[in-house]
């Protein structure tokens, strides 16, 4: 069995870069996932971020919109027509840029409060674009971490390998393929703004008399909640495995110096033929 390499070697220095590295992204990359999970059912579950704590989605310019109280129940309201109101907040709000205007656009369709709009249009790209650069980054550590330990000879390489298998997997999982490829099937766990306020539509929209088909709830609960907590699950194995690993690979200091002072093998005693070649 091979021994494990000195900490305060090359080899050693490097893999406890490498083990550092990794940890870092690892943490960073279950706080975007937490954060988006956090976010979605405070939006979607709670009525803290809506205004008077009470969900009221208008249709654009009809004179329908949904009221959804704190006790569950969705019931249709007549309300002014959105399109003739005006206000000193709007006509400030026409002299910002056309981005701002949209998020305001889109909150105000959900009735959200203003921070709360703003905050959420600020944070999910940050976590979504942070969540790939960690996730893609993370298999690139360990990938050199077991080029590294390939080389030094080091233990811990199947655990290794594990870990960089999974790496992958979680890499798949995390990558945003609503975006990069539109006819995908299988969504990223983390998702953007425009796509969580088409899902906050549908759910706080049904058609007249009707609700959301417990299917499609069960679907929704599983794309914003069950499959990151999926993502999750492969990120703790991910990190486990490659903290199995490169705990074989760093030695501790005295058993490097136990490893150099075991006595080893006596020699072979050295014939008279032997001794004479060595002479010659």
């Amino acid at each position: 069995m091979s021994a494990p390499v000195h900490p305060y070697s090359d080899y050693g220095v490097a893999l406890r870069t490498l083990r550092s590295g990794r940890n870092m992204l690892g943490v960073l990359l279950f706080a975007c996932v937490m954060l988006q999970i956090f976010g979605f059912i405070m939006m979607r579950f709670t009525t803290q971020p809506y205004v008077g704590s009470q969900i009221v989605v208008v249709e654009h310019h009809r004179t329908r919109a949904i009221d959804q109280t704190a006790s569950g129940r969705v019931h249709v309201a007549r309300v002014g027509d959105v399109g003739q109101m005006t206000s000193s907040r709007q006509v400030v709000e026409n002299y910002m840029p056309r981005k701002w205007r949209i998020i305001l656009r889109q909150g105000r369709r959900l009735n959200l409060r203003r921070q709360w709009r703003i905050a959420y249009y600020l944070a999910v790209p940050v976590t979504q674009l942070l969540g790939v650069l960690a996730s893609a980054s993370q298999a690139v550590l360990i990938f050199v971490t077991l080029l590294v330990m390939l080389v030094s000879g080091a233990p811990g390489i199947a655990h290794v390998t594990r870990s960089f298998f999974w790496s992958v997997v979680l890499l798949f999982i995390v990558l945003p393929w609503q975006y990069i490829l539109p006819g995908f099937p299988i969504p990223g766990i983390l998702y953007g703004w425009h796509e969580l306020i088409r899902t906050l539509d549908l759910s706080f929209l049904p058609p007249p008399g009707h609700g959301i088909p417990p299917g499609q709830r069960a679907l929704i609960v599983a794309r914003y909640v069950l499959w990151p907590v999926l993502g999750l699950v492969v990120m703790l194995v991910t990190a486990e495995r490659f903290r199995a690993g490169t705990r074989l690979a760093i030695g501790h200091p005295l058993q490097s110096l136990m490893n150099k002072t075991r006595p080893g093998p006596s020699p072979a005693p050295q014939t008279e033929s032997v001794k004479a070649g060595l002479r010659i």
